[in-house]
């Protein structure tokens, strides 16, 4: 008497081995991408200049140092809730891990206006940097915009700079402009091909 082949799954479909090739080929490409994610959420801890032991400070507890760390090795399967709890702790929307394509690099302020809030923080106190901070911070609480890492302002934003810088007597520098390029604290976005 003949057996019965139980290796076959009832209604399953034959794969052909064009269909294996883009299959592999897909799992490839979703390893590749998670491996940029893993790389993403570590770059974005160093920039903050966090150790580990530091992001579970900052996370109070909620993602241990030792979590993060097998994060960012891929010894640990992120979920979408832990990968949106750690850009809540670092202050940065999801986007700028996931988009693979997208990086911001050093600008002229005459492009897109956004800013390195690090950067800017850095600088040593001047009349100048008092109020674009004060500037920025009031647009954040306005729009409602996240508080992280960079802010991008509308050119209606910077014509008000521009008054601001113009009229005022603490500033010694009142070309904006000017002074924005002299900082290095403008960046745009740059799509990589």
């Amino acid at each position: 008497m003949r057996r019965k082949d139980t290796t076959r799954v009832p209604n399953s479909v034959n794969i052909s081995i064009v269909e294996r090739v883009i299959l592999s080929t897909l799992r490839l490409m979703l390893a590749h991408e998670i491996r940029e994610i893993q790389i993403r959420i570590r770059a974005a801890r160093l920039t903050l200049g966090w150790s580990l032991a530091d992001f579970e400070l900052h996370s109070a507890g909620a993602i241990t140092a030792v979590a993060m760390g097998s994060y960012e090795r891929g010894t640990r399967t992120l979920s979408i809730t832990k990968l949106l709890k750690i850009c809540d702790i670092f202050q940065i929307p999801l986007i700028h891990i996931l988009a693979p394509t997208q990086e911001l690099t050093p600008s002229d302020s005459s492009g897109r206006h956004i800013y390195d809030l690090r950067a800017l923080q850095a600088l040593p106190p001047t009349a100048e940097k008092s109020h674009l901070l004060a500037y920025i911070h009031q647009i954040i609480r306005e729009r409602g915009d996240w508080k992280g890492a960079v802010v991008s302002l509308r050119a209606t934003d910077i014509q008000n700079l521009e008054l601001i810088f113009a009229v005022s007597q603490e500033i010694e520098n009142h070309n904006y402009q000017a002074w924005l390029v002299e900082q290095g604290i403008s960046l745009q976005k740059r799509l990589e091909r």
